[in-house]
């Protein structure tokens, strides 16, 4: 099994925030002078500008930003139109949808129960949902025969959390599509993320446990596994679990309230140079469909304040909210690379227990100023969220396009530079 390599920095960091625990932010101060903390009003003009040009150059439909210091909110504003074609303004309250913003929150959740002494990250996966593959591929023929290996180790909880178990790996999809368009695999219903996994859990894996980064689907496991070991739907365990403690009021897979349709913002591409609504900006499921699905890779709808709480917890070393979801340790736990230093990620890339992390010499920052302590992911429409324990720093990005519009490293530069 490979070393787990331990980021120094990081963890510097946080027991630096560990020692002064009477002064972490249990919750986030709108009241604050945004020159008491050196950001002047020329410099919040100046990302008001940055912000307003994308929409203007129509490189986004619409832009909400969310930057604290400390818990100080120093900046909170919405620009552009949620809804293009009735031009509704945006607002810092809207619902986006997260995509892959989804994966941290259900690791959080996860790691809850390892708290509890309900697994081991290195416990097989195989000891919680039984059959899981124990092949590897080496080649798959276009008529769908294929050679495998034994796996030279059983896929841990962990190798999960980190995408390097070769679970859904690129060999494995191309049989997968292989068979189902044969009739070889029979199509499954899937109407829960047990059901999908237990439907995928017997395809070979895509390469041998530990020794490759796999993005995505890994994290479907896992939220079957929240699932199987606390007992509950994984929708029930994160809102008793996260999102009640934290004040996370908008957060959810699926919504009863028809009032909240207003505030969802809709979803484009770029096609042609023109806006062009994607298929998923389609809300009436959110309300009216059967809301069982529930899964780890992707799902969740939410504001960019309820996020915001999620993140600011864990700068905090696992507490907001006057609730501790998390023990510090736990949070250094998962801020600790479980990657073998050459991998698809990329030069440098390191990545834990649900996050891309910066402690490898290499890496390349998105924006100069970010500190070695810093941790991020995102969402497939453009959400991009961002916590840097070293500058007490909680920074979030929320767009709505699908594709690279090139405008996050943009942002980010012009966040950090408030506070120079």
């Amino acid at each position: 099994m490979h070393r787990v390599i331990f980021a120094t920095t990081l963890l510097a960091a946080l027991v630096t925030l560990s020692c002064n625990r009477q002064g972490i932010p249990e919750e986030f101060n709108y009241k604050v002078k945004p020159e008491k903390l050196g950001v002047t009003r020329e410099k919040i003009s100046a990302l008001d500008e940055i912000l307003q040009g994308f929409v203007d150059e129509e490189k986004v439909s619409c832009a909400t930003a969310f930057i604290a210091k400390g818990g100080n909110v120093v900046y909170e504003k919405s620009f552009g139109y949620k809804d293009l074609e009735n031009k509704v303004p945006a607002r810092p309250d809207d619902i986006y949808v997260l995509f892959s913003q989804t994966k941290a929150i259900v690791a959080v959740a996860l790691m809850t129960l390892y708290e509890q002494g309900k697994f081991d990250l290195d416990d097989p996966i195989s000891k919680y949902i039984p059959g899981f593959s124990d092949e590897v591929l080496t080649s798959v023929a276009d008529d769908g025969t294929y050679t495998s290996v034994p796996a030279e180790r059983p896929v841990t909880v962990g190798d999960l959390m980190c995408h390097s178990s070769g679970y859904l790996a690129p060999l494995t999809n191309k049989l997968n599509r292989i068979m189902t368009a044969s009739g070889q695999r029979p199509f499954v219903p899937r109407n829960t993320v047990g059901e999908s996994v237990e439907s995928n859990k017997t395809l070979p894996l895509g390469f041998q446990p530990g020794t490759e980064w796999n993005y995505n689907f890994d994290m479907d496991v896992i939220a079957y596994l929240v699932e199987i070991l606390s007992g509950k739907s994984l929708q029930e365990y994160l809102k008793e679990t996260l999102f009640i403690p934290l004040g996370m009021d908008f957060t959810a897979y699926y919504f009863d309230d028809p009032s909240l349709k207003d505030r969802i913002v809709c979803t484009y591409s770029k096609q042609d140079g023109k806006f062009v609504k994607s298929p998923m900006s389609g809300i009436d499921r959110l309300f009216n469909g059967p809301k069982t699905y529930a899964g780890g890779t992707f799902g969740l709808y939410g504001p960019i304040q309820d996020y915001a709480k999620f993140c600011q917890m864990l700068v905090n070393g696992g507490e907001f909210n006057h609730h501790r979801i998390l023990k510090q340790e736990t949070v250094q736990l998962m801020l600790q690379n479980r990657l073998p230093e050459v991998n698809s990620g990329g030069e440098g890339f390191r990545f834990g227990l649900g996050f891309e992390l910066f402690t490898h010499p290499d890496k390349k920052k998105i924006a100069p100023q970010m500190s070695d302590s810093c941790f991020r992911w995102g969402g497939a429409a453009g959400t991009e969220y961002l916590m840097d324990p070293e500058n007490d720093l909680v920074i979030l990005y929320y767009i709505s396009m699908r594709g690279d519009t090139g405008t996050y490293p943009v942002f980010l530069k012009a966040a950090y530079d408030l506070f120079e």
